[in-house]
């Protein structure tokens, strides 16, 4: 990533340098998910995901949009890569609402070593997700401000996020620590952007961190959270009230023509 898309990346996530070091990766990685939203539009509309960071670059930085794992934590990688951060990445599983079977390998994050230490940092995961980077060999409980979070190891290199839920711990995704391709990001993000069964194909999902908690809004369906409480639902109407919301709510520019406006309206 050359200098000058380095600093307007920086511009965009509301910072101004950076050293190498744990306090500027989590500094990084709040930001990060403070202002630039996960949202999954262009695949409700039908668009290509490109995953090139050129692409990347332009959609996200400079046109003011978001994106979904694939896309937020590839250019986020390479946002790391320039600042010196060695990384790799991680294909997760999501356990969200306890499914039945075991989910498909189709999140996307990444580990940063670090002094020794390994953390899994994450800009593109909605749920309770932490919200700091994690020492995924460390199984103490940590404080991420909205509440706590732990890696639990599961079996060799494999280990789960979890959050504290009123006294449970919630599963959020699992993860190894196993080398991947990139003909393997390729493939899940091929799968979650065209298949019929891809649940980003069915629903808009949008979300943005707040200092506080997370703003999310499903289809036309606004939450508000506190924490990991929420404090308040609202339906935003779809049309011109909507598109304000996603730039007012979500810091997040609408560049859809009519015609994929009806598609994402679609969803009610």
């Amino acid at each position: 990533m050359k200098d000058i898309q380095i600093d307007n990346y920086l511009n965009r996530i509301e910072l101004s340098d950076c050293n190498h070091d744990i306090e500027s990766l989590i500094k990084l990685q709040q930001n990060h998910m403070e202002c630039i939203p996960f949202e999954n539009l262009d695949v409700v509309v039908g668009r290509p995901i490109h995953l090139d960071n050129d692409h990347l670059f332009e959609k996200i930085v400079m046109k003011y949009r978001g994106g979904y794992c694939f896309e937020l934590n590839l250019l986020y990688a390479s946002l790391l890569k320039s600042l010196g951060f060695s990384i790799q990445p991680v294909l997760g599983r999501v356990w969200l609402r306890n499914p039945t079977k075991t989910p498909p390998r189709n999140h996307l994050a990444h580990l940063v070593k670090l002094n020794g230490a390994t953390f899994i940092t994450d800009v593109g995961f909605g749920g309770l997700t932490t919200r700091i980077p994690l020492n995924i060999n460390d199984k103490h409980q940590v404080n991420d401000n909205d509440g706590i979070v732990r890696v639990l190891p599961l079996d060799t290199h494999q280990y789960m996020i979890q959050r504290e839920v009123k006294g449970i711990w919630e599963n959020q995704y699992s993860f190894e620590n196993t080398l991947i391709s990139t003909e393997d990001i390729t493939m899940s993000n091929h799968y979650m952007s065209t298949h019929p069964n891809s649940h980003f194909k069915k629903d808009n999902f949008i979300g943005k961190f707040t200092k506080t908690g997370r703003i999310g809004l499903f289809n036309n369906q606004m939450s508000i959270r506190e924490g990991i409480e929420i404090v308040e639902k609202k339906q935003i109407k779809y049309g011109s009230k909507w598109i304000n919301t996603l730039k007012t709510n979500f810091n997040l520019t609408a560049n859809f023509s009519d015609k994929e406006l009806v598609k994402i309206f679609n969803n009610i």
